[in-house]
């Protein structure tokens, strides 16, 4: 390198300014720095163990609530009922909350507590989460209010799930449900029409065979059009 020629200085950028004085801050306040790292530390590992607790306790929700689930299938109703108690007094705030209330709707659905049931049902068709459980729970709260005696009711839930959700794969038995009420209230040109677009709809349906026979008695018991 020719001596004669000047070093070109060096200008420190704003970045390594930065780091130059902080580093200086931790050399004169090093009890401060500490404090200030351990407190960071401490944070950061609370905040693990907060993680890993909720992880684990969800974990362990499921796997409750399984067992609470198999006594409902299996028809022991009262230690069900004191499973899913218990169930709920540890474990209401984790993701599987909804499940489990839908599960205790099952339950008063199987002992015949029908209004409660199409109640439960219904808070989880509205507000339910995840999202998709919420037509589970308005088709269920529909089949809850029929068996209540409370068939006006079960109509309009049945038409409120047609409405909400046309393409779910429970439409279909919705269409049929919906029928059978309009059936049962009397209703027979409401029911035939029902039938009628249940035919048109679901052409390939298992229940396809059942409207096409319901329509053929419903005409023979309508009334005869009045001739001009």
């Amino acid at each position: 390198m020719d001596p004669t020629i000047p070093l070109q200085s060096h200008t420190p950028s704003r970045a390594e300014q930065l780091i130059k004085k902080a580093l200086i801050w931790v050399r004169t306040h090093q009890e401060q720095f500490w404090a200030i790292a351990g407190t960071i530390a401490g944070v950061a590992l609370l905040v693990y163990f907060m993680v890993h607790r909720r992880e684990v306790e969800n974990e362990e929700a499921w796997v409750q609530l399984g067992m609470s689930h198999q006594m409902v299938l299996q028809g022991q109703n009262d230690q069900a009922a004191k499973s899913l108690d218990a169930w709920f007094a540890r474990f209401s705030g984790t993701s599987a909350a909804t499940y489990a209330n839908f599960i205790r709707a099952d339950l008063l659905y199987n002992t015949t507590h029908y209004a409660d049931a199409a109640g439960a049902y219904g808070t989880i068709a509205q507000t339910g989460q995840p999202v998709p459980l919420r037509p589970l729970a308005l088709s269920a709260q529909c089949a809850a209010q029929e068996m209540a005696g409370k068939y006006a009711d079960a109509a309009a839930t049945a038409q409120q799930f047609i409405d909400r959700y046309p393409d779910h794969f429970m439409a279909a038995a919705m269409y049929i449900t919906q029928a059978r009420l309009a059936e049962i209230a009397g209703n027979v040109a409401n029911a035939t029409a029902i039938y009628d677009r249940f035919v048109v709809l679901y052409p390939q349906s298992p229940w396809t065979a059942f409207a096409r026979a319901r329509l053929q008695s419903l005409s023979a018991i309508a009334p005869p059009a009045v001739k001009k």
